[in-house]
């Protein structure tokens, strides 16, 4: 029990008097610490249920949509692309169209398994030319020996007409050039689809098939930049 002073004699009176004794006016009842408590648990709960999960999640919602709709708009119409290089030597300059990159249609077991290719024309002011490139130096069969390269025989499908090629690599090279590229090209840029077979050591046939997709546009770009050389 504790005393506190009356407001308006100035004695002492308990704090759990309803009255005091002396002038018999009302003693103001204290807030005990649970009520201190319980306010303090009500607006924790509140404040926690403004900063939920659910109010989180939509705004980071909305901003991924966001970002989403930006990338659509700013994603490029075709799947080719065209680049340049210069060899700091001989100060030769070249322009490339090159397909994006794509996988067998079938994955082949290791070391092949992450074996990725893409088709493309090179030019520089002289002559074009028609490849396909990989990330690794492709280990092929059916091939012919020669001098410094290989030659490969193969198959190659455009929408849907087949026909037999033949290409050359040299060796160790991470890149195979097909040998009638005026054919290749002129194909590249009018075909819709074209479907590449090659075999690997130890592997079932593998195709390529690569997206044409933007190829014309593309091939128009580097002649162009070839022209300005």
């Amino acid at each position: 029990m504790a005393l506190v002073k009356c407001k308006e004699c100035g004695e002492k009176v308990s704090t759990k008097a309803t009255s005091c004794p002396s002038c018999g006016a009302k003693v103001p009842k204290r807030t005990s610490l649970a009520t201190w408590l319980g306010l303090a648990l009500i607006i924790y709960i509140a404040y926690a249920a403004l900063q939920s999960p659910t109010s989180t999640t939509s705004s980071t919602n909305t901003k991924s949509n966001k970002s989403a709709n930006i990338k659509q708009q700013v994603a490029p119409k075709t799947s080719w692309t065209h680049s340049t290089s210069k060899d700091e030597m001989t100060g030769k300059k070249m322009a490339f169209a090159s397909s994006v990159s794509t996988t067998p249609t079938k994955l082949m077991s290791f070391p092949y398994h992450d074996t990725i290719a893409w088709l493309g024309v090179g030019c520089d002011g002289k002559t074009e030319w028609a490849f396909v490139g990989f990330n690794e130096s492709p280990n092929l069969t059916d091939t012919d020996t020669e001098d410094g390269y290989n030659v490969i025989k193969t198959r190659i499908k455009w929408d849907g007409k087949v026909e037999n090629i033949s290409m050359t690599q040299k060796w160790g090279a991470k890149f195979i050039h097909f040998e009638k590229d005026r054919s290749i090209i002129s194909k590249i840029s009018k075909s819709k689809s074209v479907l590449l077979e090659l075999h690997w050591h130890g592997e079932q046939p593998s195709y390529f098939d690569f997206p044409l997709k933007g190829s014309s546009a593309a091939l128009k770009k580097i002649r162009e930049l070839c022209a300005k050389k």
